[in-house]
């Protein structure tokens, strides 16, 4: 007879036991075992009941429980760790009965009505890394319940559990009280910004309110970002110095510092010191050395606020901590009335230059770098510095490296929202036999992004650009501002943004959106600095166009389309010869380009017409195809 099948399934598992119980027994035995007895009775099953989820088995001072549902179960254990914390209040410190919980999700193996499999072993080794009246999550559980509880969630490094094959990456949610909960300050801040904030920003500024920061306190108070051996980059954000002679004032350094912590952190290529460890820092000086020998740190960022004659002046650096070089500053001024949508404009600013110089640091870093071994990530970056759209050869290099990765690791979802890019590319600019597939190669990719990382940018950038590309605009643009919403300091999300608002709105709004993406990026695609010449000579820019343009050519050779920007705004500004000189590339380099076909997706038709006339002018269309409104 063949043997029974095991019978299975998906279940969030939370296990729970009380710390210090052998103390508590040794020291009143009964009184301890009333008191447990009380908060199961009393507390524990009336929650567990509420939450829908199942006492699988008691252990004397510990529980394990199944619930169907992952948010369930962190609503319940966070109620009960807050109800404790009450309940213990007038309980002298050395008689409280603390719980520590783990919860993960994950397949079980039923026996009757108990349970097995990994699914539980990892619950209860999370729950041993929790704090007294605090609870530890698997990056599963936290995935699933990110934005949808009010409750702040701080961690997400990795760590071996005991009997588990692979590193576990853990998230922890504070005991009642402890860091990591808002107090009323903070609190009250952030409602402020809340009614402040606009549009995008204000998307942004929701998803990030649960705090979340990268680097785990481990025993002896030493804060590490990462594992040996990750090639991620570590950044510590120190503690911006309250210079304004007011200590009323220190509430804005203090926001600055968390929001850059917070907006860094949205950036899947970067590890951030968390918050607590590094307000270690305030008000007392710290060398480089410092910082990279206790964090390990690769750069470090620190700033400043200070009174101006306009309001408040910030200033922020980063500095490599392994030599002390300064890679970059800058300074910000602002009105002092307007001090919420000051830190908010600055800080967007902040972030978003910071994230691109890091990611273009380290693929300099790695792409001169002779390594024989490479992991994911190091494809990745090494993928980043060949790039997809400069020339076709260039883009088979760049899949063949991403495709790597992939193999390495087919859950890396930057890698899969690359490879969607890449396939667009390939796609637009003619390298493609079959089109339509590649689109659709691509569009798998992009979706399978964000199935992986439902709260990363990349993967909705990605499949906007693919479902333009395949004529569906309204969801493009759909999933574009969700990418934008998820992260506003996204500098190629923010570009593809001024792409659409040149064909569908307004050239103010295009050009402002790639300015700033271009600010935070000087390496973005050679599509999008063309698209900013484009909309500068749309705008009768023409000597801004013909400038950005041939800085193109310089740059990007193999991107001719600057020819046709070029050639086009000579023509306008008279200079014949220059204008001609560009057409002739284009001619040459471009023979299959429908030059008269050129600015159809324009919702304005006279932006067409007056490319066609630029066209015109410089040669490259006969006068009778620059016909139509000329505004």
């Amino acid at each position: 007879m063949a043997e029974e099948r095991a019978q299975r399934r998906l279940a969030a598992i939370l296990a729970a036991d009380v710390a210090g119980y052998s103390r508590l027994m040794g020291e009143d035995e009964e009184g301890t075992l009333a008191a447990l007895k009380a908060h199961l009775r009393e507390l524990i099953d009336p929650k567990v009941a509420e939450h829908r989820g199942r006492i699988v088995k008691t252990t004397g001072d510990g529980a394990l429980v199944e619930f169907a549902s992952v948010v369930e179960a962190v609503a319940c254990a966070v109620e009960i760790q807050r109800a404790m914390a009450e309940r213990n209040a007038a309980v002298p410190a050395g008689r409280r009965i603390a719980f520590r919980v783990g919860i993960h999700v994950g397949d079980i193996i039923l026996d009757g009505d108990d349970i097995y499999g990994d699914g539980v072993n990892v619950a209860a080794r999370l729950e041993g890394l929790a704090e007294p009246g605090g609870t530890c999550v698997s990056e599963d559980v936290y995935r699933q319940v990110r934005g949808k509880l009010d409750v702040a969630i701080s961690g997400g490094e990795r760590q071996a559990l005991k009997n588990i094959a692979e590193p576990v990456r853990v998230y922890r949610i504070a005991a009642p009280g402890r860091a990591g909960t808002a107090g009323p300050r903070s609190r009250a801040l952030r409602g402020r910004r809340t009614v402040l904030y606009a549009g995008l920003a204000l998307a942004a500024i929701a998803l990030v309110a649960a705090g979340i920061w990268f680097g785990p306190n481990l025993p002896g108070g030493r804060p590490t970002a990462t594992r040996p051996g990750d090639p991620l980059p570590i950044v510590a954000v120190l503690p911006f110095d309250n210079q304004t002679g007011d200590e009323g004032q220190a509430y804005l350094a203090d926001g600055i510092t968390e929001d850059v912590i917070d907006g860094l952190g949205r950036f899947g290529t970067i590890r951030l010191i968390g918050r607590n460890a590094v307000m270690a820092y305030k008000n007392r000086p710290a060398t480089q050395r410092d910082v990279a020998s206790q964090f390990g740190a690769s750069y470090v960022v620190q700033g400043s606020v200070r009174r101006a004659e306009r309001g408040l002046r910030v200033a922020a650096q980063m500095t490599d901590a392994r030599d002390s070089t300064v890679l970059w500053s800058n300074r910000y001024e602002g009105e002092a009335s307007d001090v919420f949508q000051f830190q908010d404009s600055i800080t967007r600013e902040i972030v978003g230059t910071l994230a691109a110089r890091i990611a273009n640091m380290e693929t300099v870093r790695l792409g001169d770098e002779r390594r024989p071994q490479h992991d994911a990530y190091d494809l990745a970056l090494r993928a980043r510095a060949v790039g997809h759209d400069r020339s076709r050869t260039a883009n088979r290099r760049f899949r063949e490296l991403i495709a790597a990765a992939i193999e390495k690791d087919a859950n890396f979802a930057t890698a899969h929202a690359h490879m969607a890019d890449a396939l667009h590319s390939q796609t637009v600019f003619g390298w493609s036999e079959f089109p339509a597939d590649t689109l659709r190669r691509g569009e798998y990719h992009a979706r399978r992004a964000i199935a992986l990382a439902p709260d990363r940018a990349d993967g909705y950038r990605a499949l906007g650009r693919i479902l333009d590309a395949l004529g569906d605009r309204a969801q493009a643009q759909s999933e574009l501002r969700r990418a934008i919403e998820l992260n506003p300091s996204d500098a190629t999300a923010l570009a593809m943004w001024g792409v659409y608002e040149g064909y569908n709105g307004t050239l103010p709004s295009a050009i402002d959106a790639l300015e700033l993406a271009h600010k935070y990026d000087p390496g973005l695609d050679a599509s999008f600095l063309f698209y900013l010449a484009l909309d500068y000579y749309l705008a009768r820019r023409h000597d801004d166009a013909l400038r950005l343009a041939e800085r193109g050519i310089a740059r990007n050779p193999e991107f001719a389309m600057f020819q046709v920007v070029a050639a086009a705004a000579a023509g306008q500004l008279g200079r014949t010869e220059l204008a001609q000189r560009h057409a002739t590339e284009v001619r040459q380099r471009l023979p299959h380009l429908d030059l008269a076909g050129l600015g159809s997706r324009y919702n304005d038709a006279s932006r067409a017409a007056y490319l066609r006339d630029g066209l015109t002018r410089a040669g490259l269309l006969p006068a009778s195809d620059a016909s139509g409104p000329v505004r």
